[in-house]
Order: C-alpha cells, then sequence, then structure tokens
C-alpha cells in the first residue's frame, strides 16, 4: 500500500469518527432535553389509564404508588408490575394493579382496577402488540367488560365465565390470567 492510499483512507477513517462523535453527541443532548417531557408524558398517561381502570377516583393525585405491594405480590405473582392505592376525598375506594401478562406477541400491559369490595371495577390497556384485528381486540369495550364485577372467587377461564375472542385465544387467556393474578394478589395482601 502506498503512502497515498494510505492517507485516503486515514482521511476518510477520521471523517466517519468526526460523524459519528457529532452524531452521538447530538442524540445525547436530544435524549437529555427531552427525557423528562418523556416521562412526565408517560406519567400522565400511566394515571389516565389507572382513572379509567378505577373511576372512583376523580382527581389524578388520588393514587398512591405501592412499590412494597408489588415487590410483595411479586413472589407469588410474576405478572404484577405496579400497585396503586385508589383513594377519593381522603377514603379508600380500591387499588389499580398493573400486570403483563405474555400474550401472543409479547406481554399485554393493562391496568386492572378493583374496588374495596374485592371486585374489578375497570381494565384500561397500557400497551397491546397484539395482533391487528384479532388479538389487539382485547381493546374492545364489549371483551374488557366481561371482567367487570368478577372477583378472585370466579373462575376467570376462557371458555367458562369468559369468551373468548375469535382467533386470539392465547391473547384472551393472557387477559383472563392478567385479572385473575391481580384479584389473587390483593387477597394475599390484604384487600378483598
Amino acid at each position: 500500500m502506498n503512502n497515498s492510499n494510505f492517507l485516503k483512507i486515514m482521511k476518510l477513517a477520521l471523517t466517519l469518527t468526526v460523524i459519528c462523535v457529532v452524531a452521538g453527541g447530538l442524540l445525547a443532548l436530544t435524549y437529555a432535553a427531552t427525557e423528562k417531557q418523556i416521562e412526565r408524558q408517560a406519567k400522565i398517561e400511566e394515571m389516565k389509564s389507572s382513572r379509567e381502570a378505577l373511576p372512583a377516583v376523580k382527581k389524578a393525585d388520588g393514587f398512591k404508588l405501592g412499590n412494597d405491594l408489588a415487590a410483595q405480590a411479586r413472589k407469588k405473582h410474576k405478572d404484577i408490575v405496579k400497585i396503586y392505592e385508589g383513594f377519593d376525598d381522603g377514603r379508600k375506594v380500591g387499588w389499580v394493579v398493573q400486570v403483563a401478562p405474555r400474550g401472543y406477541g409479547g406481554p399485554v400491559s393493562f391496568a386492572v382496577g378493583v374496588d374495596v369490595n374485592g371486585k374489578v371495577a375497570g381494565i384500561s390497556l397500557i400497551e397491546n402488540k397484539e395482533t391487528p384485528g384479532l388479538g389487539q381486540n382485547i381493546e374492545k369495550p364489549e371483551f374488557r367488560g366481561q371482567f367487570e364485577g368478577k372477583s378472585e372467587s370466579d373462575p376467570l377461564q376462557v371458555g367458562e365465565d369468559i369468551d373468548a375472542l375469535t382467533a386470539a385465544t392465547i391473547s384472551s387467556k393472557a387477559m383472563a390470567l392478567g385479572v385473575r393474578e391481580a384479584l389473587l394478589a390483593l387477597k394475599m395482601l390484604g384487600g378483598r
């Protein structure tokens, strides 16, 4: 290799290195500038989902995160992500349990609202990677509505007291499993 080819290669390598460093720096700056806003927006969406699952809580600040509750529940119920206690005017009205059981397309993340009587008050989907037109139908109110009023004493079994979505049995079973785990976790923790 002659000296002129070596210099061309070194010049190209140096140019690419400078481009990569500049691009990496700009990416880091963009991340730093937007990180807090992204976290704030995620928190807003989480509270919106919690309020949808437990409508008895009237204000977004009516939820208290129970990290110790979730950690204790995860020892026995692996799909538990977070547990919030829900309050309205200082009185406990229930809990919101975030679960993420495995569906067909990966974890299906949703919030299960449970009232103080131990009955499902509502379900709100957080993230759903199920198959469009099939498994994603777990988002439909008529499917989610099957769980409302159910308690840990109900079977919560697809084909028994829960109707499966056509061609989406895995997604249906994931939803039933998540609701069941939420109810059993609350019972274990002393919630009704």
